[in-house]
């Protein structure tokens, strides 16, 4: 099947193993708030001193503190000295599969979206050389979360129609590739894989695991989240405790169809 998933990349460098974790943090909450298509309060991060928007969805907020924990981990059990690492977003929307010789008819996750964040690392010895990296990695996040934000907002043609109100329309995943896996086979296997029928009850209730997601060692299981976030289109509407926050707190845009 041909999958036409939009691709953007975002790429941080000379990040210290320590402020790794704050880093992606920013970044996966920024990528959310501007592509978690239901009506959500937004709230302010503050990661080295920088305003982030984030949602208020407690699944996202969880899934994004155990992907970011297992990548700082797959970076410290990384033989060797790691250099960097990569992680990955995808958005899916629910496709009837196409299959000449069933009746039945069922359902498959087709990804119309994926971003690819790629985390330089640095080994800074000394206080001075940390002070540096410190001050280049909140130049980075800022830059980055205005290019996210620029990019959600340039980019929208190709998100799929909303066609129900429960929930959350598209289901999502944060994935990082097994040590025995690359980049290309990873995303070769998560571009379009089965839909879930069973909440996996090993996670919140929301969280679901794709079949094909399941080999050991890869991090990654798909999202459907009903919460307590309401349904549909609605886009955020900034009220005057966040309108006069920085750039990165700026309103979502228009961009269903």
């Amino acid at each position: 099947m041909a999958v036409n998933a939009r691709e953007f990349n975002i790429e941080m460098t000379g990040v210290p193993k320590e402020y790794v974790k704050d880093a992606l943090r920013g970044l996966l909450h920024s990528i959310f708030f501007h592509r978690l298509l239901v009506n959500v309060t937004p709230r302010e991060l503050r990661i080295f001193d920088i305003a982030v928007a984030a949602t208020d969805s407690r699944d996202v907020d969880q899934l994004i503190e155990e992907r970011t924990a297992e990548f700082v981990q797959s970076l410290t059990s990384t033989s060797g000295h790691a250099r960097q690492g990569k992680i990955a977003v995808l958005f899916y929307e629910k496709r009837l599969k196409k299959n000449w010789f069933q009746f039945s008819k069922t359902e498959e996750l087709v990804c119309w979206e994926q971003w690819a964040i790629t985390i330089g690392l640095s080994q800074p010895q000394q206080d001075t050389d940390r002070s540096k990296a410190l001050r280049s990695i909140e130049t980075q996040l800022s830059q980055n979360l205005m290019e996210i934000l620029r990019l959600a907002n340039d980019h929208k043609e190709h998100i799929p129609s909303i066609t129900t109100t429960e929930g959350n329309p598209f289901p999502y995943q944060i994935a990082i590739p097994a040590q025995s896996e690359t980049w290309g086979a990873m995303l070769k296997r998560l571009v379009v894989t089965e839909a879930p029928s069973t909440p996996d009850t090993a996670e919140t209730g929301t969280l679901y695991t794709a079949a094909a997601a399941g080999r050991r060692g890869s991090s990654s299981s798909i999202a459907s989240t009903s919460g307590t976030t309401a349904p549909g289109a609605g886009l955020i509407r900034p009220t005057s405790s966040t309108s006069s926050n920085s750039s990165s707190l700026a309103p979502r845009s228009p961009r269903l169809r």
